[in-house]
């Protein structure tokens, strides 16, 4: 793990070194004073200049000698004052860096504090908890700087609020469009289907039209009602519903309603998938919805089923898709149609993914494009029959 000094540690140390490194100084300072004077009595040789005096002037040799004592007991008491000051100064000077450094260290704890505090609430707002104040102590620059802490807290505790609330409205509206749009798919063979039943009123081959229009109708309501019910779970973790069936059975059951508006031409071989059947028919809507507002009506559509790779392909002969957006045609809003959301072909690519398959698109401007989708596996099952089994 590696070492890191903090601010106090750092300041202390730095404190330390210079504070010793200046008594050291004075205390040197001071012994060396004290060993020059020492040094100036001794170099004084009054051992011989008293010596001379006794021999030249013996009359006052006793009170050279006399005085001769007094100076070497001077001598020796200025030795001995040496030593004691030493020792007297050193424990001053231990002293006074104890006592200076508890007062430094309680001016830096009650300094820093305050910042150890601010940088675990600033740690805390980080971490998306708003709702952190500070209390306000210390100096007034301290004071101030916690106030305007607290205020900004409080701020991003409401734009936090706003943000939630802006969220929802548009998860909500989001839900809304995507409601809307596949509402719009059914709706449009239902309407199709009645005003061909208004014209062929009195019509000798009403009722010819009657039963394939009241089929596709019914077909379309129980569409309806199963989108209903899946977006009525929306919100819900409920798993897909996957079946086993025939593609081709289901495509022809789906573009019978597009029967009137494009033609369609299947080939291929047919082959057995595992996917959700709401799901299937979410996606060829949209996808053929998509085919028809790029193409438009009277156009032809081509689905070729390819067994081998247990892929789907729906090609158009529309304007095709411009290389700088077949990137984001899966994206949600994105749309180049006048009166399109962008919901239809990023659902196509969440139903794809969710039932373990692939969509991929090919395109050429001017010539069209493809949607080829490539289904999973089929799972091997064990036991007896199910009613969705190969036959």
């Amino acid at each position: 793990m590696k070492f890191r000094f903090g601010l106090r540690t750092i300041v202390v140390l730095l404190y330390l070194a210079l504070f010793t490194a200046g008594l050291v100084l004075i205390y040197e300072y001071q012994e060396s004073k004290r060993n020059e004077l020492y040094e100036e009595i001794t170099s004084l040789n009054l051992n011989e200049f008293m010596g001379k005096i006794a021999a030249e002037h013996p009359e006052h040799a006793e009170d050279a000698r006399s005085l001769l004592c007094h100076l070497n007991e001077i001598k020796a008491t200025i030795e001995m004052g040496n030593r004691h000051t030493a020792v007297y100064s050193a424990f001053y000077l231990i002293l006074v860096l104890v006592l200076s450094l508890t007062l430094f260290l309680w001016a830096i704890y009650t300094l820093t504090n305050p910042l150890a505090k601010f940088s675990k609430a600033a740690t805390e707002i980080a971490r998306g908890n708003f709702d952190i104040q500070l209390k306000e102590s210390g100096t007034w620059e301290l004071k101030d700087a916690q106030k305007s802490f607290n205020l900004m807290s409080t701020q991003l505790q409401k734009t936090q609020e706003k943000l939630l609330e802006a969220e929802k409205l548009s998860i909500w509206k989001q839900f809304s469009r995507m409601l809307a749009h596949e509402i719009k798919n059914p709706l449009t063979p239902i309407r199709l289907s009645l005003e061909r039943l208004i014209e062929k009123k009195h019509s000798e081959k009403f009722e010819e039209v009657f039963d394939r229009c009241t089929s596709i109708i019914s077909q379309e309501v129980e569409n309806l009602q199963a989108l209903a019910s899946n977006f009525s779970n929306f919100a819900k973790d409920v798993p897909i519903n996957q079946k086993r069936f025939h593609i081709l059975e289901q495509i022809r059951g789906i573009t019978r309603s597009y029967d009137d508006r494009v033609e369609i031409i299947i080939t291929g071989e047919d082959f057995a998938i595992e996917f959700d059947m709401m799901h299937f028919y979410q996606i060829l809507t949209n996808v053929f919805q998509n085919a028809i507002d790029a193409a438009g009506q009277g156009e032809k559509l081509e689905l070729r089923l390819d067994s081998t790779q247990r892929s789907l392909e729906i090609r158009d002969h529309g304007p095709g898709i411009e290389p700088e957006d077949i990137n984001k045609i899966f994206e949600p809003y994105f749309t180049k149609k006048k009166k399109g959301i962008g919901l239809g072909l990023a659902l196509v690519k969440k139903l794809t993914n969710i039932n373990h398959a692939e969509i991929n698109v090919t395109s050429q401007p001017g010539e069209g494009s493809s949607f080829i989708i490539k289904f999973s596996e089929v799972k091997a099952i064990i036991g007896g029959n199910n009613e969705n089994n190969d036959h």
